[in-house]
């Protein structure tokens, strides 16, 4: 259009082209392939010039026209998308209806002057839209009625209609709108309306109550709109479906219902929305106040598509409308119902494993069970009546089976306990209060904990006596529990008071100490004492003497007490401290001990135990050598006590300590004269032993001599003492070179020793028995080393093998203890004495009367005689190297070694290999 060649009205002017009307005529171009740009008010000027002054038959001014019409609606574009910079509103209307209007007369002007130009419908479609804007409706609508007339095939036809169809429709006039969109509809080129048509003919044909044709064409449109799933629609997708789906509703709301329903989708059963289609059904019934037609809506549902995926959520559905409404049998029923069809373990889910619904029907499911239990509850709570019980019972443990994990969140643990234990069932609500009130140790509700404290007492209580321990722990464990979080409550003291005593009556004391120690007394009331005397006694039973004393203290200074309890406690606290000295003293600590023995009779002088704990206080000291202590008790005893059963043993006692502390030079004497005129063996005993020690430590040997030989002959038990009295001597004699009296010793000794239970040896008395037969070997030894085989050699011979044989034997007993060093001593010596023995007839005196060949005959045999002694000393010695393999090694087994190089050398004579394995 823009490039059609116009001519001007003089033939002498240059010819110029509409499109150069675009541009600017400058001569100070600097190329010819350049055309500047004129400006819009340029342009503007041009065309109206052009239109004043071109003839009315001039096709191109009908060009020019539309141009500038074009320009002006332009414009009013401009100036509404600039409307909201410009601050002056009543400028900016002006202007923009300026242009509507000047746009609107030059497309008039354009039908007038043109009225069969081709471009007309486009001319009509621009000025309908202009008239509209300017609010001249009749105007418009009649612009497009002639669009539509007499230009059927344009392509504004079918936006004609939609635009004709709206108006009729917004007119009332539903016959003609119809018409119009289903023009629209059966246009070619209709994409943008086809939908909108579809719908909007729907619309009208459910104005006109033709029902069937109006639900035809809403699932024609949205069959036509392919929406995606409706958890995939974004909001404006959601909104219209939404308003598509309301449409069809209430359609079938005006036929019969959900029985319309069936019948219209009956060969459809594959409908992507067909359950979305009976819900918004149900949901205008509901909206409508019609619960029964809206829950029949969804039953109808389920009847004729049992088989259906939503099946499920249209039972669920009519358990929602049934709540709606407020019916409340009905919902119970629906409640059962859905229960019974889709719990979570119900066969359904079993065949259809995959089905979307579950969790949204498993949800609601557990709400519903929670509301359904709370009610019956309730109503049980109310009217008392067993029925509700039951029902109660049933919805909470069918909870439980189906949805334990969210019990807690739910409260459930606690109302079952509630339920349980108001039903007579205790045992059973306590089982629930414990996973209500605890996570481990953790207490997660106050309520269901103080439940479980007050259940299990009264369990307990009632419980047979094989399982009351099982209700006493637990209920302890209950109580300590709660009072531990909740210690200000203001029944915790009976709780505490009341496990605790149980706990006490138990001997659990630690349990009732714990117990005892949560509780804050207040100084006001009687259960402080009870309280407090509970766990002073828990204390001292169970073997804490130093919290028993201050437990029992405490109960002294912070309660208000009668006489004869002042006195209880007291004694109680006189006997906390004897424990505790009884307990320092069995744990060695002998200064502790006596320490609180002695104070007792400081605090509480006319207390039971305190004339006991003076008097221990006073033996310890002295069984112990604390000897200024043990003067210090025992005169107070005598003092305080003077005709205490003990008061004898005292004198006796203290003369110790006095010669113990004060004159150690006369102190045996005394311990002398002590065990010659006490009755008690014990005493003589313990008293002649010290005198012997004391006469052994000042080297008083005689007087040492003479009690350690009385202690000997009077004091043959204890064994142990016995021996070392008796070893003592021999050790003194030896001093005094009196080797008779000193044989005659180490003989008691080795004679005791053979006549004494293994069962009262030591290892002191072994080492003892052991070395006094060694050294009575030696002394053996040394009396055949000192005989010499010389004439009369047959008596000598006799006499040295006697001897020997005699010391082999004694080394043999010797060496029976089984003391290492003994042992590889009375080896070596035995080898040692055959070996002795065997040099001693290689080098005895020869026969005077023998000579030549009975000389050499005699020294052969000789030899013959000899060898087997000296085979022997190799066996002995070789036993004694033996033991370096049981790790034993000492100068025994070294010197051994030497005597079998010497002896053996080509066997023997391997230091390397003897050193390496016992440095290994």
């Amino acid at each position: 259009m823009l490039t059609l060649a116009i001519t001007s009205c003089s033939t002498n002017e240059k010819k110029h082209t509409l499109a150069e009307l675009d541009v600017s005529d400058s001569k100070n171009t600097h190329a010819t392939v350049f055309v500047k740009p004129k400006s819009e008010a340029e342009i503007k000027k041009a065309y109206y010039e052009y239109i004043r002054n071109a003839s009315q038959a001039d096709q191109s001014r009908q060009a020019a026209i539309n141009r500038i019409a074009a320009m002006e609606l332009n414009l009013t574009n401009k100036i509404l998308a600039d409307s909201d910079s410009n601050e002056n509103e009543d400028i900016t209307d002006r202007l923009y209806l300026e242009s509507l209007e000047k746009a609107a007369n030059l497309l008039s002007t354009s039908l007038r002057d043109f009225p069969d130009a081709s471009n007309n419908d486009n001319t009509l479609y621009q000025l309908s839209r202009t008239q509209d804007q300017l609010g001249r409706g009749d105007l418009a609508v009649a612009n497009l009625k002639t669009l539509v007339s007499k230009y059927p095939e344009s392509p504004f036809y079918a936006e004609a209609q939609f635009r004709l169809a709206e108006h009729a429709f917004v007119s009332g006039d539903y016959i003609t709108a119809e018409d119009a969109y289903t023009e629209v509809i059966l246009t070619s080129s209709n994409d943008r309306f086809y939908e909108k048509s579809l719908f909007k003919r729907g619309w009208t044909r459910y104005k006109q109550e033709l029902y069937d044709e109006a639900v035809d064409d809403y699932l024609q449109a949205l069959t036509y709109h392919r929406f995606a799933d409706i958890e995939k629609l974004n909001k404006t997708e959601r909104d219209q479906f939404d308003e598509y789906f309301r449409a069809i509703g209430l359609v079938f709301s005006h036929l019969r219902g959900a029985r319309s329903l069936n019948e219209y989708f009956a060969d459809q059963t594959n409908f992507k929305y067909l359950y979305h289609t009976y819900t918004v059904v149900a949901d205008i019934y509901v909206k409508q106040e019609r619960f029964s037609d809206a829950a029949e809506t969804m039953k109808l549902f389920v009847e004729d598509h049992p088989s259906a995926v939503e099946a499920p959520l249209a039972q669920l559905n009519m358990v929602t409308i049934w709540q709606q409404g407020n019916f409340t049998d009905r919902l119970h029923e629906q409640i059962e119902v859905l229960y019974t069809a889709y719990n979570p373990t119900s066969a359904y889910w079993k065949e259809n494993p995959n089905n979307s619904a579950q969790k949204e029907i498993q949800n609601t499911l557990r709400d519903y069970i929670v509301k359904l239990a709370a009610f019956h509850h309730s109503q049980y709570q109310k009217s008392g009546k067993k029925a509700h019980f039951n029902s109660a019972n049933i919805w909470y443990s069918r909870y439980i089976n189906h949805y334990e994990h969210f019990a807690r969140q739910d409260k459930i643990y606690a109302r079952y306990g509630d339920l349980l234990a108001s039903g007579g069932m205790k045992g059973q609500a306590l089982s629930y209060y414990e996973e209500a009130a605890y996570d481990g140790e953790l207490v997660l509700d106050k309520k269901a904990a103080y439940a479980t404290a007050t259940l299990s007492n009264e369990l307990y209580n009632t419980a047979t006596s094989a399982s009351k321990s099982n209700w006493l722990a637990k209920h302890t464990e209950y109580a300590y529990r709660y009072a531990s979080l909740y210690p200000e409550d203001p029944g915790v003291g009976n709780i505490i008071a009341n496990a605790a005593q149980l706990s006490f009556a138990a001997k659990d004391y630690e349990r009732a100490i714990k117990l005892t120690q949560l509780y804050k007394p207040s100084g006001k009331n009687r259960q402080d004492f009870v309280i407090g005397n509970i766990k002073a006694r828990s204390f001292l039973d169970s073997g804490d003497y130093t919290g028993a004393e201050s437990a029992f203290t405490d109960l002294l200074t912070e309660n208000k007490l009668s006489s004869g309890e002042r006195k209880k406690v007291q004694d109680s606290i006189a006997l906390s401290i004897y424990k505790r000295g009884e307990q320092a003293k069995s744990e060695g600590d002998i200064e502790s001990a006596v320490h609180h023995f002695g104070r007792i009779v400081q605090r509480y002088p006319q207390s039971a135990v305190a004339a006991t704990g003076l008097y221990d206080a006073a033996s310890l000291s002295i069984t112990n050598e604390l000897w200024g202590s043990a003067i210090f008790y025992y005169e107070s005893f005598q003092q305080l006590f003077p005709k205490h059963k003990y008061n004898k043993e005292a004198t006796r006692q203290l003369s110790v300590a006095y010669l113990k502390s004060n004159q150690k030079d006369k102190a045996a004497k005394q311990f002398e004269q002590l065990a010659r005129g006490d009755e008690s063996r014990e005493v003589k005993m313990a008293a002649l032993w010290q005198a012997a020690q004391l006469y052994d430590e000042r080297k008083d040997i005689d007087a040492a001599i003479r009690s350690y030989r009385e202690y000997a002959h009077a004091f043959k038990e204890p064994y142990p003492q016995n021996m070392e009295a008796m070893h003592r001597l021999t050790a003194l004699y030896k001093q005094k070179r009196d080797s008779q009296k000193r044989y005659f010793w180490q003989t008691k000794i080795k004679n005791a020793d053979a006549r004494a239970s293994q069962r009262v040896k030591t290892d002191r008395t072994n080492f003892i028995a052991s070395s006094t037969v060694l050294d009575l070997a030696e002394q053996q030894k040394q009396d055949f080393t000192r005989t010499r085989l010389v004439e009369p050699l047959a008596t000598n011979l006799k006499k040295k093998k006697k001897q020997m044989q005699a010391a082999i034997k004694l080394y043999g007993q010797a060496s029976a203890y089984k003391i290492s060093e003994v042992t590889t001593q009375s080896t070596f010596q035995i080898a040692d004495i055959y070996q002795t023995f065997s040099v001693a007839l290689l080098e005895s005196e020869r026969p005077s009367h023998l000579n030549g060949d009975e000389l050499e005959q005699y020294n052969i045999l000789l030899e013959d005689q000899a060898f087997p002694f000296e085979e022997k000393a190799i066996e002995f010695y070789e036993t004694n190297l033996s033991r370096v393999k049981d790790d034993t090694y000492d100068q025994w087994i070294s010197t051994s070694h030497q005597k079998l190089i010497e002896l053996f050398p080509v066997r023997f004579d391997r230091k390397v290999k003897v050193e390496a394995f016992y440095n290994e």
